[in-house]
């Protein structure tokens, strides 16, 4: 805790890195950095094997705690998930979402883990979840609403928006797209014939 650590599948002096902290990721260390680069750039690096049995029981206590506020959930990944709550206003009993946000992160520390942090990502669908969810990290909550989605697209760039890659960035640029904010605002037709097209 509190030090740098990468995961990686089978440990040794060449082994790659598959995922970081935050600590080891301030540091430069992440996902592709070699084991023994990262002992070079932060002497109190530690390399942990990944352990599936581990990352299966967060998952389940992850999938229980999402499961009772709203039968409509689903994990993405093992440690991505949403909530739907559409039509759940009676479990929220008059409570806001950043209420029952701040809850999950506190049920999240007792029932899973102690030091688990959790980013909660609230939106209209959810794409802009998923937006919000990589703002304030780590241990961060954000939403994202129609108060400030100009906002928030407005100090954007592409590559930070969910699934886009550096060849959807080139066709976004090819049709005039440079910023978020004018992906938002571009049209249908635009996005349908010049960007997207079969995609």
């Amino acid at each position: 805790r509190g030090r740098p650590v990468g995961v990686t599948n089978r440990l040794n002096d060449y082994a790659i890195c598959i995922a970081a902290s935050y600590e080891a990721k301030r540091l430069g260390i992440g996902l592709g950095t070699r084991n023994g680069e990262a002992k070079r750039i932060a002497p109190n690096f530690v390399m942990r094997e990944s352990d599936a049995a581990k990352y299966q029981y967060v998952n389940k206590q992850m999938r229980e705690i999402f499961a009772s506020y709203s039968p409509v959930t689903q994990m993405k990944s093992v440690d991505e998930g949403i909530i739907d709550f559409r039509g759940m206003r009676g479990l929220l009993k008059g409570r806001s979402l950043e209420d029952v946000g701040r809850e999950i992160k506190q049920r999240v520390r007792e029932e899973v883990g102690e030091y688990m942090s959790v980013n909660v990502g609230i939106g209209q669908n959810r794409w802009l979840a998923k937006v919000a969810a990589g703002f304030m990290k780590p241990d961060g909550l954000y939403t994202i609403d129609s108060a400030n989605l100009e906002a928030v697209y407005g100090f954007m760039n592409l590559m930070e928006l969910p699934y886009i890659k550096q060849r959807m960035q080139r066709r976004l640029n090819d049709a005039d797209i440079f910023t978020p904010l004018e992906f938002y605002q571009a049209s249908e037709r635009v996005l349908s014939k010049q960007v997207f097209r079969s995609v």
